[in-house]
């Protein structure tokens, strides 16, 4: 057996180590006299890069991943901020239309052609439209010089800036190093837009608010009439036809039940089929035992806190209330704004203010032609043609139509409206907020039903 001598080691290591330093592109003497490429170092350094570039570029995204997340935080703050503005800048609009809508309700009367019969209608909330008209621009384009107002208002502002930092005390605490300055362009001079939307309640074709304060069948009956019109017409059958999850059938007299004795202070259940003169009587039985106990819920007896809670009532699914949904108000006081009212809140009306048995209203031909009288009586004015745009115009128009009007007909319609749903959204870059707010403002007097950021 051969042994390993020192010098035979001390060798083998000395081969070794100048294999290793050996340049790129050599060759390596093998014993067998053929050559091996090296590629050891070539190698070593192509890993190193590998790894490198790894951890460079999960360092790269994840610094790209936090600075958008940044940015996004900051833009969704900023527009926070702009739909907020939008909010407050409707607010101070239906503050005023208690003073205004008067003046407009009038003006239309005359037959003055307007594209909306209401004040929050006729004034467009949104930024870009705000922008043109502080900046003329809007007023230059119609050929209306404005240059002298803006060298103007450019003068008064330096001015004014000039007083702050003259009367500015630095040592006061908290005083920063100089006072605020607004951005040289005015309004208009940040970053996104935003938009806002008013919507009013009383211009939907049934209201609950109040149904329950109703003492007398009387005075229950025109709710229930009125939501029976919203869900009477024939495209809805299926709704009524389908079982919920629970097994159960609701009709729509059910559903109006349901919907009553959600909000009635009493534990007993609503005749469903009761006559107007009746309407509202109780029935044998219990409300909760409507509702098994895999519903989970139990009537409330209590007013609606947000439109998404009609989804609990028996028999109201996700499908009712995108069939029907705009149609129903939980905030409205019971009245519709015939100023606002669109078509289908007319042709409930028009329902509501007939005689039980009178075959007119279901008679598809004349009610198509008695929503465009409407809309002309409207748009035309006495002085044209057409009519007072209140009660008595409406009953007039009624009549005109050859329909025996109910004599609470008057005491459903009104001309003003109190509560609005404003829907306002701020935009900056890619990230946008909207807040939905649900309020009742009537001249200075202003009461939040509804508020919601997303």
């Amino acid at each position: 057996m051969e042994h390993t001598t020192p010098d035979m080691a001390h060798s083998f290591l000395r081969r070794a180590w100048r294999g290793l330093l050996t340049p790129v592109g050599r060759r390596i003497p093998m014993r067998n006299g053929r050559g091996a490429p090296h590629g050891v170092a070539l190698l070593t350094v192509m890993v190193a890069l590998a790894l490198m570039s790894a951890v460079v570029t999960d360092l790269g995204t994840n610094e790209l991943v936090r600075y958008r997340l940044a940015s996004n935080d900051r833009d969704a703050l900023k527009a926070q901020a702009l739909a907020e503005s939008s909010l407050n800048i409707a607010r101070l609009l239906l503050a005023m239309q208690s003073a205004v809508q008067p003046l407009i309700t009038q003006l239309a009367g005359l037959g003055l052609p307007l594209p909306a019969l209401t004040f929050w209608e006729l004034v467009p909330l949104d930024s870009e439209l705000l922008k043109g008209l502080i900046s003329g621009d809007i007023q230059q384009t119609v050929g209306i010089d404005v240059s002298a107002s803006l060298e103007d208002r450019k003068t008064r502002r330096t001015e004014k800036l000039e007083e702050r930092r003259a009367s500015f005390d630095t040592n006061k605490e908290g005083a920063g190093a100089g006072p605020f300055e607004a951005p040289e362009g005015g309004f208009g001079a940040f970053d996104g837009q935003f938009t806002a939307t008013i919507a009013d309640e009383e211009r939907k074709a049934a209201s609950l608010r109040g149904w329950a304060r109703a003492t007398t069948a009387q005075q229950r009956f025109p709710y229930a009439q009125r939501l029976f019109t919203v869900l009477q017409p024939e495209r809805y059958d299926f709704l009524f036809d389908e079982r919920d999850s629970q097994g159960n059938r609701t009709d729509r007299y059910e559903l109006i039940a349901a919907l009553y004795d959600w909000i009635d202070d009493n534990q007993e259940s609503t005749d469903a089929r009761a006559d107007k003169d009746n309407w509202g009587r109780i029935t044998q039985g219990s409300e909760d035992g409507l509702y098994s106990s895999n519903y989970k819920v139990e009537p409330k007896n209590a007013y609606f806190d947000s439109p998404g809670e009609l989804r609990l009532v028996r028999g109201m699914s996700d499908a009712h209330l995108r069939a029907f949904g705009d149609s129903i108000s939980i905030y409205g006081e019971g009245k519709v704004n015939l100023l606002s009212a669109p078509d289908a809140s007319v042709e409930a009306l028009i329902f509501a203010c007939s005689m039980p048995g009178d075959p007119l209203p279901n008679n598809p031909q004349w009610m198509q032609e008695t929503l465009i009288t409407w809309r002309e009586f409207k748009t035309l004015g006495p002085l044209a043609g057409g009519g007072p745009i209140n009660g008595d115009g409406f009953v007039q128009m009624l009549d005109m139509r050859g329909l025996e009007v109910n004599p609470t007909c008057k005491d459903m319609v009104t001309t003003e409206s109190r509560n609005f749903t404003v829907q306002a959204v701020g935009t900056v870059g890619e990230v946008s907020r909207t807040i939905t707010a649900v309020m009742r403002v009537y001249g200075a007097t202003e009461e939040t039903y509804y508020f919601a950021v997303r």
